[in-house]
């Protein structure tokens, strides 16, 4: 998006200094005073190029630091859910431990006391 403002903007000013150019070219003037008018107006069309490429540069440097900053407290949220969430599959898995083993004892059990049973 930035690139095709800026592309639109050198468009414009391309346009303007060729429409300039044409009009101080067929205006009756010395040619020494052509070239006074023409360098003058090459002169001011760089320096308004320069501060528009300044101020560009400006947003474009402003953009980058947001970016980095939202990335930033993204991958910071990102990095605690993960933290939150080992947490808890933690804590599931201790209990699905505990079930399992309390299980495999009273299945146990159950094993032996039929066991005894069938031998009394």
């Amino acid at each position: 998006m930035a690139e095709n403002k800026t592309s639109l903007l050198l468009a414009f000013v391309a346009g303007a200094a060729v429409g300039a150019l044409v009009a101080l070219l067929y205006a009756p003037t010395s040619g020494a005073e052509l070239r006074r008018r023409l360098r003058a107006e090459a002169e001011e069309k760089a320096e308004k190029l320069k501060e528009e490429t300044q101020q560009i540069k400006g947003k474009v440097s402003t953009l980058k630091q947001k970016a980095g900053e939202k990335l930033e407290e993204v991958t910071h949220k990102a990095k605690e859910l993960i933290e939150e969430k080992k947490g808890v599959l933690a804590e599931t898995l201790e209990k699905a431990k505990e079930v399992v083993k309390e299980t495999k004892e009273e299945l146990t059990e159950k094993f032996f006391k039929k066991e005894e049973e069938e031998k009394a």
